[in-house]
């Protein structure tokens, strides 16, 4: 009676567990198709416009095929983040395979002849000199000790950094003046100098009220008739108050 209980029981088991093995593959497949619905397939960068990019490639093959829900991005963004010209980035998920990395770069805004070349964004941060189309004005006969251009940090020369300065206020105030700026000169009197990129006109700061002077400067540039421009001056002459004296070339 008792084996008889049991095999009848045994009967009714082996179709449940058949049954709970099927719904155990089948929710197995069903979990490895979900899996692969949200395994990264893509990696997109944007923003890089003046640094190569190489560096940031290598990201690519990094990030790719990790599940999209449990990557780590703020470690990525923290690596991004320390390479020297990057100001800062943004690392996020588009679902359902994408990584989206958005890169705001430091900006080149001139470039020193220290015993490396050196570029200097609006920070006056010291950058790695890549390949780039961008003319850049160049900085000129300031001290080029290296350790005044940490890489990766605030230059340590108050000359250079008040240069910058003084070149961000053109670029940001004055767009037509900085985009004709060929060097920027520290002259042997401490004073600041511009020469422009047709190597013939210079323009004289002197040393201090430069932005104010910048203002007289497009002032005067807004006055002149339409077919002139300052190409036409031997030298532009600002270090008096309340003055400009220029002498045209001949």
């Amino acid at each position: 009676m008792n084996i008889n209980k049991y095999i009848r029981k045994s009967y009714i088991e082996i179709p449940f567990f058949l049954l709970r093995m099927v719904i155990i593959i089948f929710l197995a497949i069903k979990w490895a198709a979900f899996n692969d619905m949200f395994t990264i397939k893509n990696v997109e960068i944007d923003g890089i416009n003046y640094f190569d990019e190489t560096p940031l490639l290598s990201y690519k093959d990094q990030i790719n095929n990790n599940h999209i829900m449990f990557f780590d991005l703020q470690s990525y963004k923290n690596d991004i983040q320390s390479l020297e010209y990057i100001k800062d980035c943004k690392v996020f998920r588009t679902f359902p395979q994408t990584i989206n990395i958005t890169i705001y770069e430091r900006e080149p805004i001139a470039i020193i002849n220290a015993e490396d070349l050196i570029m200097l964004d609006s920070d006056g941060i010291c950058l790695p000199v890549q390949y780039s189309s961008m003319s850049l004005p160049i900085l000129s006969n300031f001290k080029t000790n290296k350790e005044l251009y940490p890489r990766g940090e605030k230059t340590k020369s108050s000359n250079v950094l008040k240069s910058v300065n003084i070149i961000r206020y053109s670029k940001e105030n004055f767009a037509s003046l900085y985009e004709e700026i060929s060097e920027f000169l520290f002259n042997e009197e401490n004073e600041y100098e511009i020469i422009l990129k047709n190597g013939k006109t210079k323009i004289l700061l002197g040393s201090d009220g430069i932005f104010k002077k910048l203002d007289y400067l497009q002032a005067f540039e807004s006055a002149l008739p339409d077919d002139k421009n300052f190409n036409i001056y031997k030298y532009i002459d600002l270090r008096y108050k309340n003055q400009i004296i220029v002498r045209e070339r001949i």
